[in-house]
């Protein structure tokens, strides 16, 4: 299983790198021989999320993003549950643009009986420019999650956190249609045990119409541990003015990357499919020089 999931891996990146030679978009074609700069290429997705995963998007600096992103339970507890509506995940957060380059962000969520804070940043390293001077866009992320609960509140605070880093690379390939990989590592220690997760996360972005996308992700789980399960997500993005709401269909219940990636537990095929939304809503803190 292992070996497959790594072939998979690897069609992935020659899609990445490879398909573009051979299907450029007149709109990433043109060379700005005016030397006023470099012409950025932007608005690869809606929004800083695929559906779970970070996208390649970049809030600009003195920008601050509200999250709310909702999971209901999986439709396999059936009618006397009302398929999973009786049941909530819920984070409340936000991000803010530090620079042009460097995000963070900030969130509060349960899993049940567990209670969690989680913090990231995200750098962008490299960004994607018309014409192909820099054919992608690529950036590094970093997230810890720190339990709470009766459970975890005994162990010492080392043992109660999660960490998560990742490597984020994507291209705007044509104005419909973006593509992203996520090499992620997931690592902590839990009462006492040492634990590390790679996983290989991939998200797409086709345009419907001027405001609204169609996002799909998948994060194939590469190390050999029998009870985490493949994520899997399908969602659409709506922009309304200043938000972005997206709804999406997933079988990850947690909302944060130690939770979806190295925590998801059931599958498609055993209907363990959960609708939810995120809402995005931006407000600008700072207000640009220029």
């Amino acid at each position: 299983m292992v070996i497959n999931k790594i072939k998979f891996t690897v069609v992935c990146l020659f899609i990445l790198f490879v398909q573009p030679i051979f299907a450029q978009d007149d709109d990433l074609l043109g060379d700005d021989a005016s030397n006023a700069g470099p012409e950025y290429v932007d608005f690869a997705f809606k929004t800083t999320k695929v559906v779970n995963l970070q996208s390649i998007e970049m809030l600009a600096a003195g920008v601050f993003d509200f999250k709310m992103n909702h999971r209901f339970g999986s439709i396999n507890n059936g009618a006397i549950n009302a398929f999973g509506l009786d049941f909530a995940t819920i984070r409340f957060g936000g991000e803010y643009g530090i620079n042009k380059n460097l995000m963070a962000g900030i969130g509060r969520s349960n899993l049940g009986d567990l209670k969690n804070v989680d913090a990231y940043f995200k750098y962008r390293i490299l960004r994607q420019v018309k014409g192909n001077k820099m054919p992608l866009t690529a950036m590094v992320f970093y997230g810890i999650e720190n339990k709470i609960g009766p459970v975890y509140n005994q162990l010492e605070y080392t043992n109660r956190l999660t960490h998560t880093a990742q490597l984020i690379i994507g291209k705007k390939v044509s104005d419909g249609f973006s593509f992203q990989l996520s090499p992620t590592v997931v690592w902590g220690n839990m009462f006492g045990v040492t634990y590390s997760n790679i996983a290989f996360g991939i998200g797409m972005r086709q345009k419907l119409t001027k405001r609204t996308t169609l996002n799909l992700e998948y994060i194939p789980v590469l190390t050999n541990n029998d009870y985490i399960q493949n994520s899997l997500s399908v969602g659409f993005d709506i922009e309304t003015g200043g938000h972005v709401f997206q709804i999406h269909f997933t079988n990850s219940k947690g909302l944060n990357e130690a939770q979806f990636i190295a925590n998801t537990r059931e599958t498609w095929d055993t209907y363990g499919i959960r609708f939810g939304f995120n809402l995005s809503r931006v407000f600008t803190i700072v207000k640009p020089k220029n």
